[in-house]
């Protein structure tokens, strides 16, 4: 098994409280806090890269586990929803749980128990969702399929 390095840059634009961040050495956005995020169209907030961060990696692993499995998609899609909470005497806030609504579509006569296991699999052996395992973030996953 080989070690990988991934990086993100940060860097100060001159506006309070926003970075501008290039992910991956490609993809350049802006993020500030999410209260801020109506004053900075076209920005994003850490809270939302963390959702789709865990987001994408389901998703991206479940897409492969098809793959491997000679399962062809159609279509797939999720929601993400962050629970976030914060205690008012303290001021101290985090996400509670992360629920990821998925929906897949494919070929009529894919077994829908196949397709609930390989999603089983993508949702264990997230590296990102994984992050998660021993901490107060509870991370639930759901799946619909749907067939064409």
């Amino acid at each position: 098994m080989g070690n990988s390095v991934f990086t993100a840059k940060l860097h100060d634009t001159g506006a309070k409280k926003v970075q501008a961040i290039t992910l991956g050495g490609h993809q350049c956005t802006t993020v500030c806090p999410p209260n801020m995020l109506e004053d900075h169209p076209g920005s994003t907030s850490p809270h939302h890269l963390f959702l789709a961060s865990i987001g994408a990696c389901v998703n991206l692993v479940f897409e492969i586990a098809m793959e491997r499995a000679r399962i062809e998609k159609i279509d797939i899609a999720s929601d993400v929803k962050g629970n976030y909470e914060t205690d008012e005497e303290t001021g101290m806030s985090r996400f509670d749980s992360i629920e990821i609504f998925t929906t897949v579509t494919v070929s009529k006569g894919v077994k829908k128990e196949r397709l609930e296991k390989l999603f089983e699999v993508a949702h264990s052996n997230c590296p990102i969702g994984n992050c998660l395992i021993g901490s107060c973030v509870k991370l639930v996953t759901s799946l619909e399929v749907l067939y064409e």
